[in-house]
């Protein structure tokens, strides 16, 4: 069951780099070349904190809800900076700076889950 949860977290990067290639095809005709960039490298960025998340849990074995809280901070995180992309303030010069916050904020969010998890005295997940 908890490999089916994985894949279910790891399916929100999936559905937002698929999102991204159909938001760019309002602007570039479909081909090959669009394809690599949006679904290979785009689905690797937004997987990042996901699949550190991941090794980290694997590693520590945290309880259910701080394992699935990791998760959920992560595509909380990529879910708001894709929408601060899509419908926040755009820069003057077109590039989508709110990206430069979605590592760091998910860096942090996953820092304040391991420390919440600390301080409750690190229970640990069954087996």
């Amino acid at each position: 069951m908890k490999r089916a949860h994985l894949l279910a977290h790891l399916l929100v990067p999936a559905l937002i780099a698929l999102l991204a290639l159909l938001m760019s095809l309002r602007y570039e005709p479909f081909s090959g070349e669009l394809l690599v960039p949006h679904l290979v490298w785009g689905y690797l960025f937004y997987a990042v904190p996901h699949l550190l998340w991941a090794g980290l849990s694997a590693a520590l074995r945290p309880s259910l809800v701080v394992w699935h809280s990791g998760f959920v901070t992560s595509s909380a995180s990529l879910v708001f900076v894709g929408a601060m992309s899509v419908w926040g303030a755009g820069d003057p010069s077109g590039l989508p700076y709110q990206w430069l916050v979605y590592l760091p904020l998910c860096g942090f969010l996953a820092m304040a889950v391991l420390g919440a998890w600390f301080l409750a005295g690190r229970p640990r997940a069954s087996t």
